[in-house]
């Protein structure tokens, strides 16, 4: 056996490009055009239909909403008041906290075991004199 092994090289040809270095066939500028041209013919078909049936179905859905107004009317007003039942609740909530801290304060204020503002520290020496 030989320490020598052989390798095998395997040039992969990549996309746009031939082994020669000009764009393959199927990269023909004219047929690229034309295929993007195709798909932008078949997106905006496909947007069109599309929103050709949604005004379809909305009209249709015209005398069904119609019918159901008053109900629909009865889920925005409920939907109106549960939203200014919580801003109620959340404005009381934060004005206990506020009430909170506020007696917090003024208690330990008033206790004397905490004193607001800057104080110096005296040496013995100058408060015998």
């Amino acid at each position: 056996m030989t320490d020598k092994r052989d390798k095998l090289y395997i040039r992969f040809s990549q996309g746009g490009q031939s082994a020669r270095g000009r764009s393959s066939a199927s990269g023909n500028w004219f047929t690229r055009i034309l295929g993007l041209l195709l798909l932008l013919v078949i997106v905006g078909l496909g947007l069109a239909f599309g929103l050709v049936i949604a005004g379809i179905l909305l009209l249709l859905m015209i005398p069904v909403l119609w019918r159901q107004r008053h109900t629909i009317k009865q889920v925005w007003r409920m939907r109106k008041q549960a939203k200014q039942h919580y801003q109620n609740q959340q404005r009381q909530y934060e004005q206990q906290e506020s009430y909170r801290q506020q007696s917090n304060h003024k208690e330990n204020s008033s206790n004397g075991s905490v004193i607001d503002g800057e104080y110096e520290v005296k040496d013995k020496d100058e408060t015998k004199r």
